[in-house]
């Protein structure tokens, strides 16, 4: 009976030292790389003054008045720049920035040291060709379209509209501010902005935000306001004009870190 035991004894501490050196498919699995979420905080701004609501007068440093009427634009194509200069994409987001709206989740991405963001003010050429279903609230904008329909013209990718002060002294009345309408689109206008290095650390499952300013009044940069025909920017065609080109150099300019 002494002997039956030992031998059971032995038995089970064999089996037992085969299953502990048993590796189990999840110690055999790559493990899961850690994770957080990048979120943009987008402002909308004229100059040093942010824009709060449509249709009111703000006045710029330089004492020019203003009044928005509506302010959107497209980012797609967006990237986080690690420490190395390596860039890690965003995949399949594109946010539309409405003037009322300002935190946008972004999704997930690996956690880790970045030094700055790159994106396009605008659409892919792929997208920018595609007719949105009526589901899609991001690209189902009319407002954000050249005609009734999203094609064959395509996507506005920045639509600024308002009244400005055209007085050269930019002392004028409000009575006296003159309507403009600017509709920056095309292929040819599409816009990459990398921001200058600003690190920032995306820690395992938290949300790292990038708080940005958009300066519409940057659009204006080298535009003779006194000129009527440079307030007006509506269709495909007068993208390509001297305007048109004017006006996607400044778009380069219009996003900055907060």
């Amino acid at each position: 009976m002494k002997k039956y035991i030992s031998i059971l004894i032995i038995s089970i501490a064999t089996i037992t030292m085969f299953n502990g050196c048993k590796k189990s498919a999840d110690d055999s699995a790559t493990p899961t790389p850690a994770t957080g979420v990048i979120e943009f905080h987008l402002h909308t701004m004229v100059d040093s003054v942010e824009v709060a609501d449509y249709d009111s007068v703000y006045v710029m440093s330089s004492g020019r008045k203003i009044k928005v009427h509506f302010a959107q634009l497209y980012l797609s194509n967006i990237q986080l720049l690690k420490l190395d200069g390596s860039a890690i994409d965003v995949p399949g987001v594109i946010v539309l920035k409405k003037q009322q709206i300002e935190p946008y989740i972004l999704g997930t991405v690996p956690s880790g040291n970045y030094k700055s963001v790159r994106f396009n003010v605008g659409l892919p050429v792929a997208t920018n060709a595609a007719t949105p279903v009526a589901s899609d609230s991001t690209l189902n904008q009319p407002v954000m379209w050249f005609g009734n329909t999203a094609q064959p013209s395509g996507f506005v990718f920045v639509n600024f509209q308002g009244a400005i002060d055209t007085t050269a002294a930019g002392n004028g009345t409000v009575a006296q501010m003159q309507s403009f309408s600017y509709k920056i689109g095309t292929n040819n206008n599409l816009v990459t902005i990398q921001l200058p290095d600003n690190n920032f650390t995306i820690a395992p499952n938290q949300t790292q935000l990038v708080h940005m300013m958009i300066d519409y009044n940057k659009l204006f940069t080298g535009i003779n306001l006194h000129t009527a025909g440079n307030l007006i920017m509506n269709t495909v065609a007068a993208n390509s004009t001297s305007l048109g080109l004017q006006l996607k150099s400044n778009v380069s300019t219009m996003i900055m870190y907060q």
